[in-house]
């Protein structure tokens, strides 16, 4: 499938006058008809001599009933009631109003304004398929790329996957190389390219025009690296880091029919997942991804599962991606945090285990409210009352953070009220030494089911609380 900043451009027409010519609306439905984007984007098939049919993106539903009018030029959807051109399904996609949609949407396609095209992008987009064309001339990554991390040709080729030689732009003119380093591509001083010596991930921006990239030094025997294993482009007009998240434009239509979204650490995590058909991965990028990367998500998902590297570093990064989607955070909206077994990084688990298996670890990710409580549990002593006191206060701090989402706050206290309440069990059955005329399976059991009482709703009552822990837990266990 094309993507829409793939759609050639035809040539554009002379700037008119105000009162002259068709308004913007015309001018893209113009340039882009709605069943070639909606193509883009979903599975149609003909139903009619001037009719398309195909799975709603906007709920869920097992026979088609989004009906695609080529005639008309517009959509309607019989499931639930969704109607409009091709401006309103660009939107839902790309989680914009129809106002914002209409201006990115013209932009993209040369007609807002019928201003050229950024002479910026379209170098970005030529280093692009340049780097692309490289990677078939560097025998060692491709290896590293297929053999090694277990990427196919046609994923590599799907998501522009190339190599960077370090010369690109070397005998480029002063004002090509002024546009280079304006778009983060070449260093200034040594007139190299920023990401020499290796594999390049570019990085599209919501509406599927190439930022900027990221890049992996290819292991080699040959020669030392130098650098960073990972290298990103510099902040820059285009490429504004914080607020990116890789895959966001390609897993856009994945998101829409899970109904979540999962977050991963990793370029090559990303396009492993995308490969076994987990089309809802996105990438965060590092440290450096704020609050505004998280509101764009937000607008097409109210459900991330973070899934990040299982080592020290991993755990240290969804910490702190966690806390900075919180203050993004609705009622209504849930974070889980999902840990793959085996010491396994995401892509190395589904190329072992198949992604049905990965599904099913997201899935029983651990709410967040227990989460962000079990990663301070160790602080403190929780056997006397200070250190259960400073626990709740922790508690207390960590849930002023969700200043959107009460009631996230509100399951942040009780987790900690619950932690603290299995620890004073615990404490009082070792001092009248129950233990020792009880299985230890049996006290383990008791504690466990304290803490389990932690509720998923803070409007949960004791009764429903102790009845959930009691099925859990199951007979004869």
């Amino acid at each position: 499938m094309t993507t829409p900043s793939e759609i050639p451009h035809q040539q554009r027409p002379a700037p008119q006058g105000k009162s002259a010519g068709p308004t913007l609306v015309d001018r893209i439905k113009s340039r882009l008809p709605l069943a070639k984007y909606a193509s883009t984007k979903m599975e149609l098939k003909k139903a009619g001599k001037e009719e398309l049919v195909g799975l709603c993106p906007m709920h869920e539903e097992e026979s088609p009933s989004f009906h695609v009018s080529t005639a008309k030029d517009v959509f309607h959807c019989k499931g639930c009631g969704a109607a409009g051109n091709v401006i309103q399904l660009y939107a839902f996609f790309q989680g914009l109003r129809y106002e914002d949609a209409k201006i990115e949407l013209g932009k993209e396609l040369g007609v807002y304004n019928e201003r050229a095209a950024d002479s910026g992008e379209t170098l970005m987009l030529n280093s692009a398929r340049r780097f692309i064309d490289q990677l078939h001339g560097k025998p060692n990554a491709l290896q590293y790329l297929v053999e090694t991390r277990g990427l196919k040709m046609d994923t590599l080729e799907k998501w522009g996957v190339g190599f960077c030689w370090g010369r690109e732009f070397m005998d480029m003119n002063e004002e090509q190389q002024k546009l280079a380093d304006l778009c983060g591509l070449m260093n200034p001083l040594t007139k190299k390219s920023r990401l020499a010596g290796r594999v390049t991930f570019p990085v599209r921006d919501r509406m599927g025009r190439v930022v900027g990239f990221g890049g992996r030094l290819v292991p080699s025997e040959d020669y030392v690296s130098h650098g960073p294993k990972y290298l990103n482009s510099p902040e820059t007009p285009y490429f504004r880091k914080s607020e990116l998240l890789y895959g966001f434009y390609e897993a856009g239509l994945g998101i829409s029919k899970a109904g979540y979204a999962i977050a991963v650490e990793g370029y090559i995590d990303v396009l492993i997942l995308h490969q076994a058909e987990v089309s809802n991965a996105i990438g965060v990028m590092g440290a450096s991804t704020s609050e505004a990367g998280f509101d764009q998500l937000w607008k097409v998902t109210k459900k991330i599962v973070f899934c990040l590297d299982p080592d020290a570093a991993g755990a240290k990064g969804t910490l702190r991606s966690v806390m900075t989607a919180a203050p993004t955070m609705e009622d209504g909206c849930q974070i889980s945090i999902a840990t793959v077994p085996g010491g396994l990084d995401p892509d190395e688990f589904v190329l072992k285990h198949g992604a049905d298996a990965f599904r099913a670890v997201c899935e029983q990710g651990l709410p967040l409210a227990k989460y962000l409580m079990f990663q301070k549990i160790h602080d403190y002593d929780l056997s006397c009352a200070e250190g259960r006191a400073a626990l709740i206060n922790e508690a207390k701090t960590i849930g002023a953070v969700f200043v959107k989402a009460p009631e996230v706050a509100a399951q942040i206290m009780e987790a900690a009220r619950a932690l603290c309440a299995g620890s004073i069990v615990e404490a009082t059955l070792r001092k009248i030494e129950l233990p020792k005329v009880m299985d230890k399976r049996e006290v383990e059991l008791a504690i466990e089911m304290l803490q389990k009482l932690m509720p998923s709703s803070p409007h949960q009552s004791v009764k429903e609380r102790i009845a959930e822990s009691r099925r859990s837990v199951g007979p004869g266990k």
